[in-house]
């Protein structure tokens, strides 16, 4: 098969075009991923301040002077199993992180990836092989 040079200037430029296009949407996308990490990052940070703070009641409560009261272990109780499900939360934020990280990088490489071939394209042509000959001559 063989190209005009006007057919590969052509090719090439619409080749860019679509590797820039597709460079600016893996930006966009990681931007946007970005941003909801940031989010998920606050989210964290206010579940961990309470889970700290919730940490520091059940020992004040530990120590009390009614610390054997029933209304003191139930408090402690209640407080204990907010902790757990707090516990929880930060397990699936964290994941849902790590998830987010790793779209990042997978979208920073095709940014990447897509930019190095548009650069090399612009250089780039159609070669005429001895095979691609050979089938040019077949369908004469």
């Amino acid at each position: 098969m063989t190209f005009t040079d006007q057919e590969q200037q052509e090719f090439r430029e619409a080749f860019i075009k679509e590797a820039r296009l597709k460079s600016w949407g893996a930006a966009c996308n990681a931007d946007h991923i970005a941003k909801q990490l940031d989010e998920l990052v606050v989210e964290y940070g206010k579940l961990k301040s309470e889970d700290d703070q919730l940490a520091a009641d059940i020992a004040e409560a530990e120590r009390a002077v009614d610390y054997h009261t029933v209304d003191n272990r139930t408090a402690r109780k209640e407080k204990q199993e907010r902790r757990n499900t707090i516990a929880k939360l930060l397990e699936a934020l964290a994941a849902n992180m790590g998830q987010g990280q790793k779209a990042l990088e997978n979208l920073q490489a095709s940014i990447e990836s897509n930019m190095a071939l548009a650069a090399h394209a612009t250089g780039w042509e159609w070669k005429q092989t001895a095979s691609d000959q050979e089938i040019s001559n077949m369908l004469e």
